[in-house]
């Protein structure tokens, strides 16, 4: 990577170690007590590699798409689906965390910190350009926040750290909120956090899948 590379990683990596500690990374429920998991959520078929069944992304709103007076209309859009694909095996927010971790091998490294959004600690796994954080979510180890952490990993949409806005805009749209771009898909969110470089151009500092807040 190079040098400007280096420094997004560098400060993505500083966020990291801050998961759950900060607003940006509140989940939906508080250390007071078990993190409720809907019973009744609907899974999707198993994912790959053994992992049990991710919950199912319920369809987002189109961002664009709607119909002319005329009687002219837009094809809308494909909804998100949010997830990233690390070493053939599929991962998404509050998949079961054993069988995911057994099929993607032994980490570059492990290491554990107390939890500002769940019961017990966050437990983290770093694999090349992409780290997991595993929590406790009534009494299953589960994912609850996915980061990519350098320019080596691209998610499905076409996105790596260090891509500019007008890529960004180019492929997912959106509105900015204080430099982040947020896209939900049923219980899952994407973040895409943007920074000023040197060049004056404004690029991906980190993207991170995380569970979404209920509304």
């Amino acid at each position: 990577m190079n040098t400007p590379t280096r420094l997004l990683a560098l400060i993505g990596a500083l966020m990291l170690a801050l998961a759950g500690c900060g607003p940006q990374n509140a989940q939906p429920a508080r250390k007071t007590g078990v993190v409720y998991l809907d019973p009744n959520a609907a899974t999707a078929a198993p994912a790959r590699a053994g992992t049990d069944a991710p919950l199912a992304p319920a369809p987002v709103q189109p961002s664009s798409g709607t119909e002319g007076g005329d009687g002219d209309s837009t094809e809308p859009e494909a909804p998100l689906d949010l997830y990233i694909e690390l070493r053939g095996v599929r991962l998404e927010p509050l998949m079961e965390a054993a069988p995911v971790l057994a099929a993607l091998g032994e980490p570059l490294r492990r290491f554990e910190a107390d939890s500002c959004a769940y019961v017990g600690k966050d437990v983290f796994y770093a694999y090349p350009g992409v780290q997991l954080t595993v929590n406790e979510v009534e009494g299953v180890a589960r994912i609850t926040l996915i980061t990519v952490t350098d320019d080596t990993v691209s998610i499905p949409q076409g996105l790596r750290i260090y891509d500019d806005e007008e890529k960004l805009l180019d492929l997912l749209g959106g509105t900015e909120d204080n430099g982040v771009y947020a896209y939900r898909s049923g219980r899952v969110e994407l973040i895409v956090a943007m920074q000023d470089t040197e060049d004056d151009v404004r690029r991906i500092a980190y993207i991170e899948y995380r569970v979404a807040q209920e509304p």
